[in-house]
């Protein structure tokens, strides 16, 4: 391979990762201002890049691929930025993604446990109903020792779901070890659309409605006014938002979620490097007179951190709980041309009043510790007597006006 037709490798893979850009998860706003133009015009910086790739192709020990060199090129490239939420994923990794912010994907069900077996092997969380993980009766603390022929003993939950998962209606099978079975089960699963069950509601107190968000996709601001009506519809007079330990997702859906109890205005702003301000304003129809409550802690992060600082800047809800996680970056989803793609931090966004959250959290209203070893949840009990409080009408529901 010649030095010219590396640096034109080379020149191609820049102008993909300046020109490729298109909508996706926190939808960011890319400004053309010619840079790709600029690259391409600055050949003593590009030349280098040519060069050590032609003297690693020509004096190498090993015979390297064009395409590994190029991915590791823009892989460096990330890491430069020193950003934690930019990522390159190369194509199967990208499409996992876009199926996790879809909602749903091709798997069998069941969600694995951060925490490992003492054996160091994975752990099921929970199997969902319905799916042929809970069909085939796989439980709660049940040890997958082999996913097909491949010991789960010190792999990472990435790995796990990428063998998982797969094309609709192949096969998988789990090697299980239960406690209160003597020897390992198989169970040979099919593959089928996965629903992920992002919303979960029920009745507190017999008049107090709940809700708990677990991240935001696609279909979380749907599904939640769909539980939310219900919930209205059998009488409660005050609603429980929880948005702890949900990591955030799509931005369109915290702004369509804050949208059903802020009437007008501004539900966030977001900044990029020009400086230039935009905002996302409520959609309408929203709900002003149900008493609110939104529990947070510190893994409540992005969307969910726009969702609670919309609240409280209005005063349109209470916020009980910690001070959340404090990730106020938009990434833009790029999709490049082989497959691949990229998540690029391009805004940093504020609540509407111009709060700043990255590094900072949006603070609680009223701070409630979480004890794991208590018996109760101390910051639920907290949340409960902030609904009292209004229907009792010692607190007042006063929605503040906020200058766009």
């Amino acid at each position: 391979m010649g030095k010219k037709n590396v640096l034109i490798i080379v020149l191609l893979a820049i102008l993909v990762v300046l020109s490729s850009f298109t909508a996706g998860m926190f939808i960011g706003r890319y400004l053309e201002d010619k840079r790709a133009e600029k690259y391409a015009q600055d050949l003593p910086s590009v030349q280098k890049v040519a060069e050590l790739l032609n003297i690693i192709d020509r004096g190498y020990v090993e015979s390297v691929s064009d395409k590994k060199l190029i991915n590791g090129a823009v892989k460096g490239m990330i890491e430069a930025l020193d950003d934690p939420y930019t990522h390159y994923q190369e194509a199967k990794c990208f499409d996992a993604f876009n199926e996790e912010m879809s909602g749903h994907f091709y798997g069998v069900g069941i969600t694995l446990d951060e925490n490992k077996s003492p054996g160091g092997e994975l752990v099921v969380e929970h199997p969902i109903p319905g799916t042929p993980a809970g069909r085939a009766g796989i439980e709660a603390k049940d040890i997958i020792a082999k996913i097909g022929d491949k010991p789960t003993k010190g792999m990472d939950i990435k790995t796990a779901v990428k063998l998982i998962r797969g094309d609709k209606g192949t096969k998988v099978s789990l090697t299980i070890k239960r406690e209160s079975v003597k020897d390992p089960m198989v169970f040979d699963l099919v593959r089928e659309q996965i629903n992920l069950p992002n919303v979960f509601s029920k009745k507190l107190d017999n008049d107090i409605g709940y809700i708990q968000v677990y991240e935001f996709n696609g279909e979380t601001s749907n599904e939640v006014k769909k539980q939310y009506d219900k919930l209205k519809s059998d009488g409660i007079k005050g609603l429980i938002l929880d948005l702890r330990n949900n990591p955030g997702g799509i931005l369109d859906e915290a702004v369509n979620l804050a949208s059903l109890w802020i009437p007008d205005g501004p539900i966030v702003k977001t900044k990029s490097r020009s400086e230039h301000e935009q905002e996302r304003d409520a959609i309408g129809g929203a709900d002003t007179k149900m008493p609110l409550v939104v529990l947070v802690n510190k893994g409540s992060a992005s969307a969910s951190e726009i969702v609670s600082g919309a609240l409280q800047d209005y005063g349109r809800a209470v916020i009980v709980g910690e001070t959340t996680f404090g990730k106020a970056s938009v990434q833009s989803v790029i999709k490049l041309s082989d497959g691949s793609g990229l998540l690029l931090t391009t805004e940093r966004y504020y609540t509407p009043k111009g709060r700043m959250i990255q590094k900072k959290g949006i603070k609680p209203d009223i701070v409630a510790k979480f004890d794991h070893k208590a018996k109760t949840d101390a910051q639920m009990d907290k949340a409960k007597e902030v609904i009292r409080e209004f229907i009792s009408g010692k607190r007042q529901i006063k929605i503040d006006k906020i200058a766009s």
